[in-house]
Formats: C-alpha cells, structure tokens, sequence
C-alpha cells in the first residue's frame, strides 16, 4: 500500500474542519424530538471517501468528531455524542465505498440506488443499536433523561429521525456525486478503486447486445 501523501492528509484535515463549520448549520427535522437535528457535514466524509478511499473518510471524520470534540467538551466530559458521530458517517459510507469498489460492472442507476438504500439502512440499524445498549441508557442514568420505555422511545423517536436523516444525506450523496465526481476525474483525485464510467453508444458491449436486439 503506498503511503499517502502530506498534501492528501492536509486536504483531507482541511475537509474535516469544513465540515466542522458545516456543522454549526444543523437543523431540526423531527417536531417530537427538536433537539435532534441534522447537518451537511457527512457529505465532506463522503469527499474524503471519493477521493481518498475509506482511509479518507476515516481522516475527515475523524478529525471533525475531534475537533468538536475539543470545543464542546461532551456531555459531561465523556465523548459519546462523537462516538455516535463518528460511527453513523462510517455507517453511512462504508456501504458505498463497497459498492464503488466492487460493483463496477453494475450501471451508475444501480449503483446509486444501492448507495442510497444502503446508506439509509446501515444508518438507522447502527444507531438503533448504538442508542439502545449505550447512549440511552447512559443519558437515563447519568443526566438522568427521562425515558421510561426505552424500546418505545427508540421506534417513536430515533428510528424515523434516521429514517428522515438518512434520506436527506443519500440525496445530498448523490447530488455530491454528480456535482464533483467529472471534476475529480479531470484533475485525478478520484480513488482509484472507484469506477463511474458509463457505457458508450459505441462499445463493443453495447454494439453486440443491439446487434442482437
């Protein structure tokens, strides 16, 4: 494996601070729970992943969760917001690196439509099980949140945030893709592993399935 280069790391250090500011941008999407909300700073994950591979968004995430980290302190000192961070972007994009990679006979429509299905899914199983085994019960016996039926709080309120949070971010994917990816292409920053080519009018495959049509 070759070493990646210093300008490679600094951009991606640079992606993870943007998506600090990003960060600061985030909303409220669930009326029943306005304290969980949502921001755009996974999508510079997603470029760390493009260009990068899963190293990339390993980096990019790893240093926005620090950095917040170090400016917010956590909840009582303990980073378990940032873990839950850390883990819903590797969730989210580790699915797609996987496709990317390996599917690359696969057409761009079937590749975005597992992308997006994936994304959604990994999302909401990680952090159901994240929130139910770790964070819930912390919040309940630490800072003592009141949820009484924990099982019930998680189907009411945090499965449908993900659900909404992850169908967001698997459009933002998307649009994220179709926007950089050309561009990426032109200056070679695109991961190697990846592939995006669509098939031509004119290739030997596309002539010999019409000339059986």
């Amino acid at each position: 494996m070759k070493k990646m280069k210093l300008s490679r790391v600094m951009f991606l250090a640079i992606l993870g601070a943007w998506a600090i500011v990003l960060r600061t941008f985030d909303f409220p999407i669930l009326p029943a729970a306005p304290f969980l909300k949502i921001d755009f700073s996974d999508l510079m994950v997603l470029i760390g992943l493009l260009t990068s591979g899963p190293i990339g968004a390993v980096i990019v995430a790893g240093t926005r969760d620090l950095l917040n980290y170090i400016m917010s302190g956590g909840q009582m000192g303990l980073p378990i917001g940032v873990i839950m961070s850390f883990i819903a972007s590797m969730a989210m994009f580790l699915p797609t690196h996987f496709i990317l990679s390996k599917l690359k006979k696969a057409s761009i429509n079937v590749k975005y439509a597992l992308m997006s299905a994936t994304l959604v899914i990994f999302l909401v199983g990680a952090m159901s099980l994240f929130n139910y085994y770790i964070a819930l019960p912390w919040y309940v016996a630490v800072l003592n949140f009141p949820i009484p039926d924990l099982f019930g709080y998680l189907i009411t309120i945090i499965v449908p945030f993900n659900l909404i949070k992850g169908i967001i971010l698997a459009v933002g994917q998307i649009i994220v893709i179709k926007t950089l990816v050309p561009m990426m292409k032109k200056r070679n920053m695109l991961y190697e592993a990846y592939s995006f080519e669509k098939k031509s009018i004119n290739s030997p495959d596309v002539r010999l399935s019409q000339s059986h049509g």
